[in-house]
């Protein structure tokens, strides 16, 4: 009776690891879905206030208001390579940055600096 007994737990137990094999094994096969998470911490030197964007080829996605003189992290999802960032002054107009290639996961810095009307330009805050 013993070993019966002893003879079913070990089945029940190759069963478990055998399941749990297959399943990570199917995982292994399978594409694993990228975390195109980006985070960004915002130094604003300026002295006005700024909307911060995530801007790409005329899509824009809102990241948050960085008020003057203070620094702010934010964390979003970004569906490509390459990323740049859309700098919409309270009163001002706006700087758009140049393209910088991004890997998922990366830690950004966006220091933003002390910006002239010659140098904001309204029209691309639309």
């Amino acid at each position: 009776m013993a070993r019966l007994f002893i003879t079913h737990t070990t089945w029940c137990f190759l069963v478990l690891a055998m399941t749990a094999c297959a399943s990570r094994a199917q995982q292994a096969l399978l594409p694993q879905a990228q975390d195109n998470t980006l985070t960004v911490e915002v130094r604003n030197q300026n002295f006005n206030s700024a909307t911060v964007y995530a801007y790409r080829g005329g899509f824009r996605s809102r990241l948050g208001i960085v008020e003057a003189a203070d620094t702010k992290t934010f964390t979003f999802k970004w569906p490509t390579y390459d990323v740049r960032f859309l700098i919409n002054f309270l009163a001002q107009g706006c700087v758009i940055t140049e393209s910088l290639s991004v890997d998922p996961g990366d830690d950004l810095l966006l220091i933003i600096r002390v910006v002239d009307d010659e140098g904001a330009n309204r029209s691309r805050c639309r």
